[in-house]
């Protein structure tokens, strides 16, 4: 099938193919951080799912090639120009650029002069921003460039993953349309970052330096270092020292000489730029200054995203490279010349008005009468920092909406990389699906596009690159395992939410399973261990505040309806989405240690989760349904975990997390659920409902006949080593993972901690359980006392002492800064 027989399929047809589009989505985890959804406190917030048009772009081969042409050779001249601001500045003592354009942007950053550049380019990585556009007959008249994206370009990662996605939901249409591939142009970034390096390092370390998990393309950021290999950092992972900027790893320090940046310029060194920046490394504008470390792309480098620079680029390209201008922008000007003003002064309808100093930016379309006479008087009143483009309408391009075929405007973003001889371009690169009207021209989207360029029967097509160093360089030689306090701090609460939304599954379950089986049958034998059940499974899941669930009486409760609570309410500890929502969380913060099956394993209990929620009048077996699927995802997760992913230390603090969780949550149902004691039938329906949330029922009917008693109970899951449910089992693992670990990170007090508990644990005898005082067994409840405090204990002692940041480093002028 072609592409052209897809936009063809039927409504039906249409569905079918979003539908495998957005399930592979969820399957690759692949997600956004919309802007106005970023969290103002610590709780984490959901990221929305990435937008996804199923229906990739088609680019003919020959439309393709002179496109890349442009957008090669207008990195070129970006470069010559980063290269004159922040050297010579003949473009501006000779009048090709006014002052103003250079000085009075933000992204200009005088501290930058000097900083070596890293290679024979100054620009490495440049991103531009395109639409298609059409004449007044209809007829294509190619594509303009409305933005650059020289600071810090994002996008790539979501190109990479787009491609991934089409090419498995659509593999017919790939094989017989053979799109160039994108793989390439990671690989020639891969060995680009390594060759940027500064001399004398022979085997560099490069890494990605992130804003956080909360950014908004956190998810393209993870993705690029997971593709590339090197680690994603966050600033307080690294530190300026001996004359070097060096990464906190395992308690030592690992110099690092190349870092691919994704923080803003003027957010990468609180000393140096911006004093409240709590995204930066110290000291890091000084270390790029010495040649100690090459940052790219190379601070300052924002200053090319000055929209006023697009109405001096023919000037500056035919003096620069003595050439014309390939790739045009969007109609563009000063407004400090005659032909600014002359436009500013006419109607605005389809103008933008850019304030470049400040970022402000004012649609002509949207302004009253009144208020375009007070923008033309600001305008007029400082012309030197406003420009005016005009909004050109992008042509359409087909795509899916609401399960139809419809024409919507089409803009791509091209990426290029430099090399030695010039830029090799993504074949393709990241498309979108614009909105209408204005929002439209201004790029606005609904969705991300999968752009696909044929491959070439000329062997002289010009995306070929480099994928291996010319110096010999290796990069990223193996050198031991790579772990900041961050990395270890989120893999362990994975192992701990990921072990806790388990157990509330189970007790969950359990519960629910027993309400089906006693709740409307009050005279069948055992239904009066239900009201104590359900007591037990709040206690336990520590969702106290939700309040009692009641069987009977004036404050009866809908059972299914708080089960249904303690399964989806994300804002209750102790709830299964909860857990969920942190995991996911802590997942995506260290995405590129992860293995790609993750987000498989998990999507599926997403999805079940997702269905739950939207049916509010389910009578309990959708909530059966979904109980059990998001058991088998968490299962599915713990074994790949266990089976796929190395056992490096990272992996040894999960599994530690892991196994405190499974003690812990073992001791609340056990204190729920076994510590009281009541009637012989109560009893034995508590014992047996508490083998069952332990998953162990089965091998203790094997071994008791059924015949259910408490410290027969006790004996199994807690002395029982060749028991893995048993918490002498948790601990022996935990006290043999805590001894695996580097020097750097084993801790005496936390293996002596466990120890202990363990010899109290063994010195436990079974009968004692039978101890009854005031309707409790009070030995037992001894024996929690002292293993929930030995856990905690071990706990907080990984908190604050292996899982702790530095204290951030503070400016010898903060006395007189604002810290917000």
């Amino acid at each position: 099938m072609s592409i052209d027989a897809l936009r063809a399929l039927d409504r039906e047809g249409l569905r079918r193919l979003s539908t495998r589009v957005r399930g592979l989505i969820d399957d690759e985890g692949i997600t956004y951080n919309a802007l106005d959804a970023l969290p103002t406190t610590n709780d984490p917030v959901e990221p929305g799912p990435w937008r996804l048009d199923p229906l990739p772009v088609l680019l003919g081969s020959e439309e393709w090639d002179h496109l890349a042409r442009g957008v090669a050779q207008r990195s070129l001249l970006f470069d010559a120009v980063l290269k004159d601001f922040y050297g010579e500045q003949r473009t501006v003592r000779t009048g090709l650029v006014p002052p103003e354009v250079l000085f009075a942007h933000p992204g200009y950053i005088r501290r930058a002069v000097g900083v070596p550049s890293p290679g024979p380019r100054s620009l490495f990585l440049h991103g531009v921003d395109l639409t298609e556009t059409a004449g007044a007959d209809g007829a294509a008249r190619g594509y303009v460039a409305v933005a650059d994206r020289t600071q810090a370009p994002s996008g790539v990662g979501y190109a990479l993953a787009d491609r991934r996605v089409t090419s498995r939901a659509l593999p017919r249409e790939f094989r017989t349309e053979t799109p160039r591939p994108v793989s390439s142009f990671a690989a020639a970034l891969r060995v680009q970052l390594i060759e940027a390096a500064p001399p004398g390092a022979d085997d560099p370390t490069v890494v990605v330096l992130s804003p956080g998990a909360f950014s908004e393309t956190a998810f393209d950021q993870a993705y690029l270092a997971s593709v590339l290999g090197f680690p994603l950092v966050e600033a307080a992972d690294l530190t300026v020292r001996d004359g070097g900027v060096f990464m906190r790893a395992l308690g030592r320090m690992k110099r690092i000489d190349v870092i691919l940046r994704r923080v803003d310029s003027e957010f990468s060194d609180p000393l140096d730029l911006r004093t409240d920046s709590q995204l930066g490394v110290v000291g890091l504008v000084e270390m790029m200054t010495r040649g100690a470390v090459t940052v790219v792309n190379t601070l300052g480098s924002g200053v090319l995203e000055n929209p006023a620079l697009h109405a001096f680029l023919p000037q500056l390209c035919r003096a620069l490279l003595d050439e014309d201008l390939l790739l045009a922008s969007t109609p563009t000007l000063h407004a400090a010349t005659p032909a600014g003003r002359a436009t500013l002064d006419g109607p605005l309808d389809e103008m933008l008005v850019i304030d470049f100093a400040t970022g402000e930016r004012v649609v002509g379309d949207a302004l009253s009468a009144g208020a375009a006479d007070d923008l033309r008087a600001r305008v007029a009143a400082d012309p030197s920092v406003w420009c005016v483009k005009t909004l050109v309408p992008a042509t359409g391009r087909p795509a899916i909406d609401r399960g139809t075929v419809v024409e919507r405007g089409f803009a791509l973003r091209a990426f290029s990389l430099a090399q030695e001889s010039g830029y090799s371009v993504l074949p393709g690169g990241l498309g979108q699906v614009l909105l209408d009207g204005a929002a439209g021209s201004l790029l606005n989207s609904s969705a991300a596009r999968d752009v696909w360029v044929p491959t070439s029967e000329d062997l002289r097509a010009p995306a070929r690159v480099a994928t291996a160093p010319r110096s010999g360089r290796v990069g990223a030689a193996p050198s031991g395992p790579i772990a900041t306090a961050r990395v270890l701090s989120d893999q362990f609460w994975i192992g701990r939410y990921a072990e806790r939304a388990e157990a509330t599954v189970r007790l969950v379950s359990v519960a629910h399973d027993r309400s089906r089986e006693f709740r409307h049958r009050p005279w069948q034998a055992g239904s009066a261990v239900l009201q104590p059940l359900l007591d037990a499974v709040v206690a336990a899941s520590v969702t106290d505040q939700l309040g009692r669930i009641v069987v009977e009486g004036a404050e009866q409760s809908d059972v299914t309806a708080r089960l249904r609570r303690l399964t989806l309410d994300a804002d209750v500890p102790g709830t299964v989405v909860h857990s969920g929502v942190r995991l996911r969380a802590c997942l995506r913060a260290v995405r590129d240690q992860m293995s790609t099956d993750t987000w498989l394993v998990l999507s599926g209990a997403e999805r079940s989760l997702a269905r739950l929620a939207a049916d509010p009048d389910d009578g309990g077996e959708q909530l059966d349904q979904t109980l059990g699927e998001v058991l088998v995802s968490l299962l599915a997760f713990s074994g790949l975990a266990r089976e796929s992913l190395v056992q490096d230390p990272a992996w040894l603090m999960m599994d530690a997390g892991r196994r405190i969780e499974r003690s812990l949550q073992l001791s609340a149902v056990t204190r729920a659920m076994v510590v009281p004691t009541a009637a012989a039938d109560v009893d034995a329906g508590m014992l047996e409902a508490y083998l069952v949330t332990c998953e162990s029922a089965v091998t203790y009917r094997r071994r008791h006949r059924a015949v259910l008693r408490a410290s027969a109970a006790v004996d199994l899951m807690f002395l029982d080593a060749t028991n893995p449910r048993s918490l002498v089992a948790a601990l022996g693992a935990l006290a043999e993972g805590l001894a695996q670990l580097p020097d750097e990170l084993r801790s005496p007090t936390c293996e002596r901690t466990v120890g202990e508990a363990l010899t109290r644990l063994h010195r436990f005898d079974p009968d004692e359980v039978e101890t009854v005082v005031d309707g409790r067994r009070a030995e037992l409840e001894g024996l929690l006392d002292a293993v929930d405090e030995a856990l905690r204990e071990v706990s907080d002692v990984l908190e604050r002492t292996r899982f702790a940041l530095p204290a951030a480093a503070r400016p010898i002028w903060v006395g007189v800064q604002s810290w917000g």
